[in-house]
């Protein structure tokens, strides 16, 4: 039986929907304001979301397309240009309320800081992207009371590796199997499931046709009440076929 210590989400597509109408339209942003003609469509974008971080999914992209690099400048110059950037682009965007919080977070959190459970927030994504938004969707307060906030290239090897669930492991003083993570990509999931933690999946637009078999529990999302009963798309013997929204409860009972 293992004590729920430790809650960390994933940051992208749990606590907001962010990547189709928040990361995506800020790279076309900066694309532009770099004097690119280089747009990613929902269909494009959808594609490169399965690597790993803004800066590679860029790498990616420029590499298959070297028309699209300007003349004279080198392609690892410019994405450094670009990125900064689009982080300052997505920065305004979340701080002027664009990107909603997901149902169940801020409850889920409530629930955790009551219960004195750690909090961590995992993510490739760029520090300043993550607190902007986190401040944004889920207040200064909440935002103070996560232990840790690992983001960006904090690792040098990122999901699905399982290096930044590690090192969250090690600087919370939580061991994995004391921990529950949140996250919404088979990427997360591989990277949670190889540190040796359960992994709830809650799926976003871009990963709701990804393989999610290796989760504990996964869910269209964490639910609240009031709204209309959760869709459990793989379920957990600890969990009710009919319950309405995820608590932290749950979570605790999937552990034990």
């Amino acid at each position: 039986m293992s004590e729920l210590k430790a809650l960390i989400f994933d940051c992208d597509g749990v606590l907001a929907e962010t990547e189709r109408d928040g990361h995506r339209v800020a790279f076309n942003a900066a694309f532009k304001a770099l004097g690119l003609e280089t747009e990613w469509d929902d269909k494009t974008y959808g594609e490169l979301v399965l690597v790993s971080g803004g800066k590679e999914r860029m790498k990616r992209y420029f590499s298959a397309h070297p028309e699209q690099v300007p003349a004279g400048v080198s392609l690892d110059e410019l994405i450094v240009q670009l990125h900064v950037e689009k982080t300052r682009l997505f920065a305004e965007m979340s701080a002027g309320g664009a990107l909603p919080v997901r149902a169940g977070i801020n409850r889920l959190i409530d629930e955790a800081h009551a219960a004195g459970v750690k909090l961590a927030v995992c993510t490739t994504s760029n520090i300043k992207s993550v607190t902007a938004l986190m401040n944004a969707i889920l207040g200064p307060e909440r935002t103070a009371w996560f232990d840790q906030i690992l983001a960006g290239d904090i690792v040098k090897v990122k999901k699905p590796a399982p290096d930044i669930y590690l090192m969250a492991s090690e600087l919370l003083e939580v061991p994995a199997e004391n921990c529950f993570v949140v996250e919404d990509t088979n990427n997360g999931l591989t990277a949670a499931k190889a540190a040796g933690m359960a992994c709830l999946v809650t799926l976003s637009h871009y990963s709701a046709e990804e393989d999610i078999s290796m989760s504990d529990l996964a869910v269209n999302t964490l639910g609240d009440p009031g709204l209309e009963p959760i869709e459990i798309v793989k379920p957990h013997p600890a969990v009710s076929a009919d319950t309405a929204y995820i608590t932290l409860n749950e979570l605790r009972n999937m552990l034990a």
